[in-house]
């Protein structure tokens, strides 16, 4: 065991079927590692080493990026960052357009709350100012300690949760579906969900997902040990060459319905779309401790914070389980808190709209889709076309 309860890989793929098949595993996960530890050591670094113009200036253009365009004139672009070095991809994107003016909504879609990524932000921070001077920079930070940091480095950041962006419209109680399980965890494939947390659960529904920490042979045999838990521990994905397919949102909300609480078990993420989820579909959660922003919108009357060990995750499911809180409770009060927040942004994103000169109205409706197709994957290269095409009309 790791720090903060992680799991060696060993213990996260358990044991393997023959002596050879678990050395063959083990030295396929160190060649993963080594791979992409080399990869996101350059990828991390380029953009902020290559010229804005020349022959080697786009040498960086292939690095994918999330990024949703908000606002055409002004320019307002939401960006989610993240990562050891969250800035770089932003980089990448930001050095071509710096003769243009444009604003970037950064929503931490992991925890800016660690001491060496926020020395490495102050550094990369005074890069842009150098560097793009025309381009404002605003962090929508999950929790006042996340913005309290940025501003200390010279960001400029408001506290605004991205849990906000969860579609209530998508997850919601379902009528006429029966409760199955006593709990559902919704984490991919990662050290960092501690899902053995959960290994005590009487009955429990697992929704999972593999961004490639591990290699495919890792991800087959952690599903592996998933299943060999108990006969009453389902997988809710299909399962492909041993691998787990993608639910879609409402698929997974019907998941959320046939279980009596949801669970939270990392120690240190971001704000865990996850958790807005289960709320906005009336389950109650376990959670653990946490760093991250996932809490801000617990209510201790339906959610239990308790320590990370398998035997008191199982107490606190099975209490609140046998409470059987109303669903339509749950979803409302959490509706109220975020609304209110809403309104809050709405406000501060109108006035930031007319600061910029726009005469567009303030907004009187949230104008955010929900998280699902809000932002669009693509090369950097990909979106800077896609600026220019608005620049030029042509979109």
């Amino acid at each position: 065991m790791k720090k903060d309860g992680h799991e060696t890989f060993e213990e996260m793929v358990g044991p393997a079927g023959s002596p050879l098949g678990r050395v063959r595993l083990l030295a396929t996960n160190r060649a993963n590692r080594t791979r992409t530890k080399i990869k996101a050591w350059t990828r991390i670094r380029l953009p902020f080493i290559l010229p804005a113009r020349g022959p080697l200036s786009g040498l960086d253009g292939s690095i994918d990026m999330p990024l949703h365009i908000f606002s055409r004139d002004p320019l307002i672009l939401y960006v989610p960052v993240g990562g050891r070095r969250p800035l770089y991809a932003l980089a990448a994107f930001c050095r071509p357009l710096a003769p243009r003016r444009a604003t970037f909504l950064l929503m931490p879609n992991w925890t800016l709350e660690r001491p060496a990524v926020i020395e490495q932000m102050r550094k990369d921070l005074a890069w842009f100012a150098r560097v793009c001077p025309k381009h404002e920079l605003i962090f929508l930070c999950n929790t006042e300690e996340e913005r309290r940091l940025i501003t200390g480095v010279g960001g400029k950041a408001i506290f605004s949760n991205h849990n906000l962006m969860i579609s209530e419209g998508v997850f919601r109680p379902l009528p006429n579906v029966p409760v199955e399980y006593d709990a559902v965890y919704n984490g991919r494939i990662s050290h960092t969900k501690r899902h053995y947390l959960a290994f005590e659960i009487e009955r429990l529904v697992h929704v999972t997902s593999s961004i490639g920490e591990l290699p495919p042979a890792g991800d087959r045999a952690f599903i592996r040990r998933l299943q060999a838990q108990s006969p009453l521990h389902s997988i809710a994905n299909p399962l492909v060459d041993g691998l787990p397919g993608r639910l879609t949102s409402a698929e997974v909300n019907h998941v959320y319905n046939q279980a009596a609480v949801g669970l939270c078990l990392s120690a240190v993420e971001g704000a865990m779309y996850s958790s807005m989820e289960y709320l906005l579909a009336g389950l109650p959660i376990v959670s653990t401790p946490s760093i991250g922003g996932r809490d801000v919108y617990f209510d201790p009357d339906y959610c239990m914070i308790v320590e990370p060990e398998p035997a008191a995750i199982r107490r606190a499911v099975e209490r609140l389980r046998d409470r059987a809180i109303p669903r339509e409770e749950i979803r409302g009060r959490t509706l109220e808190r975020v609304k209110a927040e809403r309104l809050e942004l709405m406000a501060y994103l109108s006035a930031l709209k007319q600061r910029l000169g726009s005469d567009d109205p303030p907004f009187s409706e949230w104008p955010f889709a929900g998280t699902s197709g809000l932002t669009r994957w693509a090369p950097v290269r990909e979106h800077l076309r896609d600026i220019a095409a608005i620049s030029s009309g042509k979109i």
